[in-house]
């Protein structure tokens, strides 16, 4: 069987060796924290000399950034938080500051997901890393090829760009594995290709077969060892304007020749064997912080079911948590769903296994469990009910969240203004009046921007809309991002350019001018929009009859009930949903009075938002597209 040693946080932010075999775990290029020997080696290439610490982990030297890469990095970075409104990064204290490594992650959102590792990864983590890209940008004349070319990208044939016929990757193989050799970090996405999809693809064995290469081609090298970071990326609206992403980094998975020798076993069942238990390792584990169902109707109902368990919490809880809040529920909706197909096709279910653990939506590795989790916790959970009770409480609950969601989209409204009631129409018309009021004055003032910003928002806009017609959503949908970036970095260079020229005699002060006048324009429009968005929904409370509102509300408060004891029993989740908001370790404090006012009414920086998940639209986006 293969061992696979997990870096904790602990042991890494303290610089300890944990016990037995985490001891192995310590970070390569740690010099600082462990006295090294004498005892050189040669490198990868056959040539200089590579230190080994006290642990007997091969010391690598910290790896120089071309001017080309620093540049694009940083581009890339504008580029991510611009477009999408909220950027959460999680666990980079995991991420190896040198040595060999390879950065493992889900492929849902094309070239955009290289964009948010690259972003994400800080300099003072981790100086540089290799991606990979299909191997097309090299035979075609693009922007995005240029860049992709020039930063030291390995290029990877794909058989859908073959018309599906095999291909041979061996170069570009014996090129990753040279570059693990000389302490390289290279990215890969074991899916294989990116595809917009409710559900993360399985993993191909493509990262385990490098692993094991690169451990037996270096295992005579004093040393050498191995680190595999997995890494979960979700979008929660990819191809939305100003939504939001999290990226989180697993603690890593540390491999070396002497410990997990059926990685370079002769035998090649073995070896075989070990590769296929390192692919699953990997694949569960990214798996495990995604939004991640059979179809989207799972993850819509999984949605609905948080907002109305802890809606309430909006965005005093983390990005993080709502996540793995929200990957509760879908998680166990879809294990039923699941579990119901199974039943139906074979005439009978099995069980999913034992016991269950009550864990902290803040703790990256409790999530790991969570499919397992929430497939047992449906049977032990709910024990006190028969299985057919079961089934039937956790079906009609899912009905009845999907038909509840309907209606609230019928009506334009928010869960929230059906908790809050009707107020009387004097109250309605007082809250439209100042809210028409905000409205006219951020128009004015976003006027000018917004002739800045027309040619790319109506060229993006047309590039979407190919994008839609050209053929399945699954092959296409995932592009969008990409191509809106692509929009953005051709037309906002020649417009910046247009402008500082017209205006020559006063360059020194349009030129940052431009720039400012842009940003601010984007930060107004998202006002806007959201206003006139409280706007359309109070409209529909003041004609909406108080019949409705009483129906829905009465639904509400049934749903609420059997959603409280649905993640009380079957999920483990604290019955106070408040106190979730302990484990946020990602709130800050304003600071001073400045930053009291930036929270109590305008933020340059980002919006302020009363929940996860909202997007530049004048509604709630609760579907998804199929």
């Amino acid at each position: 069987m293969t061992k696979v040693r997990s870096r904790s946080k602990h042991t890494q932010s303290n610089g300890k060796s944990g016990p037995t075999a985490t001891s192995s775990a310590t970070s390569a290029g740690q010099g600082d924290q462990a006295a090294t020997t004498t005892l050189t080696t040669k490198d990868a290439n056959g040539g200089g000399a590579l230190r080994v610490d006290s642990d007997g982990n091969a010391i690598f030297p910290v790896q120089k950034r071309p001017p080309m890469y620093i540049a694009i990095r940083t581009f890339f970075k504008v580029c991510l938080h611009t477009f999408y409104a909220n950027v959460e990064v999680e666990g980079t204290e995991n991420i190896p500051p040198t040595g060999p490594a390879i950065l493992v992650a889900n492929h849902s959102n094309s070239l955009t997901d290289a964009i948010a590792v690259l972003s994400t990864v800080p300099s003072k983590s981790r100086k540089m890393l290799r991606m990979t890209a299909k191997d097309t940008f090299w035979h075609t004349a693009s922007p995005f090829g240029y860049i992709i070319r020039n930063v030291g990208t390995v290029p990877i044939k794909r058989r859908k760009d073959y018309n599906g016929e095999k291909v041979d990757n061996s170069h570009s193989m014996d090129a990753l594995t040279e570059s693990l050799g000389t302490g390289s970090c290279v990215c890969l996405y074991p899916e294989g290709i990116s595809r917009y999809n409710s559900q993360m693809a399985p993993f191909k064995a493509g990262v385990a077969m490098i692993a094991s290469d690169a451990l037996t081609r270096y295992k005579d090298q004093p040393g050498f060892n191995l680190t595999l970071l997995p890494a979960s990326i979700n979008y929660l609206h990819r191809e939305k304007f100003r939504s939001d992403v999290l990226v989180t980094y697993h603690s890593p998975i540390v491999l070396t020749p002497q410990q997990d020798p059926e990685l370079t076993s002769t035998d090649k069942q073995v070896r075989q064997e070990a590769i296929t238990k390192l692919t699953t390792l990997l694949e569960n584990t990214v798996r495990s912080n995604l939004l991640d169902a059979q179809d989207w109707r799972t993850v819509r109902i999984g949605h609905v079911a948080r907002k109305i368990y802890a809606g309430q919490l909006g965005t005093r809880i983390s990005l993080g948590q709502y996540v793995r809040l929200t990957a509760k529920f879908v998680t166990a909706f879809g294990a039923h769903a699941k579990m119901m197909q199974e039943e139906s096709s074979s005439g009978g279910g099995e069980g999913a296994g034992s016991g269950s653990r009550r864990g902290s939506l803040q703790t990256q590795d409790e999530s790991m469990l969570n499919a397992a989790m929430s497939e047992t916790t449906l049977h032990t959970g709910l024990e006190t009910r028969r299985s057919k009770e079961s089934s039937e409480f956790i079906q009609k609950l899912a009905r009845d969240l999907e038909a509840y969601q309907n209606e609230l989209d019928f009506y334009l409204l928010k869960d929230y203004r059906i908790t809050q009631g009707k107020p009387p129409a004097t109250v309605l018309l007082s809250k439209l009046f100042q809210r028409l009021l905000l409205a006219c004055l951020l128009a004015v003032i976003s006027i000018p921007g917004l002739v800045l910003w027309a040619p790319v928002f109506l060229a993006a806009k047309y590039q979407e809309k190919k994008i839609r017609e050209k053929g399945p959503l699954e092959d296409n949908l995932d592009e969008i991002a990409q191509y809106k970036l692509l929009v953005a970095t051709m037309f906002l260079p020649l417009i910046w350019g247009f402008w500082v020229l017209m205006t020559f005699p006063f360059a020194l002060i349009t030129a940052p001018g431009i720039i400012i006048l842009m940003w601010l324009t984007i930060r107004w429009l998202e006002d806007l929009v959201h206003n006139a968005k409280s706007m359309l929904s109070l409209l529909r409370l003041l004609f909406i009859a108080e019949e409705t509102m009483d129906s829905l509300r009465e639904k509400r408060l049934d749903l609420a009930k059997r959603v409280q004891e649905f993640a009380v029993d079957a999920l483990n989740l604290p019955e106070d949903p408040e106190d979730l908001i302990a484990e946020n370790k990602v709130h800050k404090q304003s600071a001073g009075w400045l930053g009291h006012l930036s929270k109590s009414y305008f933020s340059i920086k980002r919006r302020r938002r009363k929940d996860w998940n909202e997007v530049m639209r004048l509604h709630d986006i609760s579907n998804y597209d199929q």
